[in-house]
């Protein structure tokens, strides 16, 4: 497997980014804020996914944060400036710019991240909160160190459920759940997390990094880059549809998955018993 680490003519100020063996980590880098969220943060981190999204040697994509958390929230300098202003501004709200034909829906601050084509891995080592809670919605998995402590907040804060949480996050752990959690903004740890569905992992805090990473390679190189793509589009989108529209959609992907590179080495390396080599054509 390529071991290769990716840098830029201008380094980033708030992220690391490194690839290998098909895994891009993009990695929340400001330890000693807790990796609390700035405007700096939000571009690196869009560019180093939008790098990752389009890069032919990465299947697979981590998000995770340096130290002991994963991040903070919003940075409280940042806030404090907000709260301050006679019009506080509102750059934070607006749509992303998506390439190719994306619904609406999914060209929101966040939402985005659904249009990925490649699976996105939250890689929860720590506390996760107000925006740091919000974003790993967003990811296909989210895994959790024992360590990782989680908190909606913005009730505390005087504010709302941000960027889509009211409608998300009830999808992924139940309405009453979603409820309890936004209301109270109350904290709460891994093992939570788990039995309520907001993480579908909880790892062992020794060697976390290590252990989402194996399971990363592993997905990358074991099934295929084309089914994922799809799938993922089908998930997502299927959120939005009645039951029809995604059964005729899922025909219309069957159709045209029979004539992929894909599908035929599929067939072959099982017919072979030999390990697959997808090339997500």
């Amino acid at each position: 497997m390529n071991h290769e680490v990716y840098t830029h003519d201008v380094p980033y100020e708030q992220i690391a980014y490194e690839v290998s063996n098909q895994v891009a980590t993009v990695t929340l880098n400001r330890p000693d804020k807790l990796n609390a969220w700035t405007e700096t943060m939000e571009k690196e981190v869009t560019e180093a996914i939008r790098a990752a999204s389009s890069d032919d040697q990465v299947r697979v994509i981590i998000l995770t944060g340096a130290g002991k958390g994963f991040c903070a929230g919003a940075d409280m300098s940042l806030l404090s400036a907000i709260s301050q202003e006679s019009s506080p501004r509102s750059e934070f709200l607006f749509d992303m710019k998506v390439e190719g034909a994306v619904r609406a829906d999914f060209q929101k601050k966040h939402a985005w991240l659904l249009t990925v084509p490649k699976p996105i891995i939250a890689a929860i080592n720590g506390p996760a909160v107000g925006l740091g809670f919000v974003v790993p919605l967003y990811c296909d998995f989210r895994f959790a160190s024992e360590k990782a402590r989680f908190s909606v907040i913005f009730s505390k804060r005087g504010l709302v459920a941000e960027y889509g949480l009211a409608w998300m996050l009830p999808r992924l752990v139940g309405v009453g759940n979603a409820i309890e959690l936004m209301y109270t903004s109350k904290l709460f740890d891994a093992r939570e997390a788990l039995r309520i569905g907001l993480v579908s992992r909880v790892l062992p805090e020794e060697n976390f990094l290590g252990a989402v990473q194996e399971f990363a390679r592993e997905l990358a190189s074991t099934v295929s880059p084309r089914s994922l793509r799809v799938m993922k589009q089908q998930i997502y989108t299927g959120l939005l549809q009645n039951l029809g529209e995604a059964f005729d959609l899922a025909i219309e992907e069957m159709k045209g998955s029979f004539g992929t590179e894909d599908f035929k080495e599929g067939v072959a390396h099982f017919l072979e018993k030999r390990p697959s080599a997808f090339t997500g054509q």
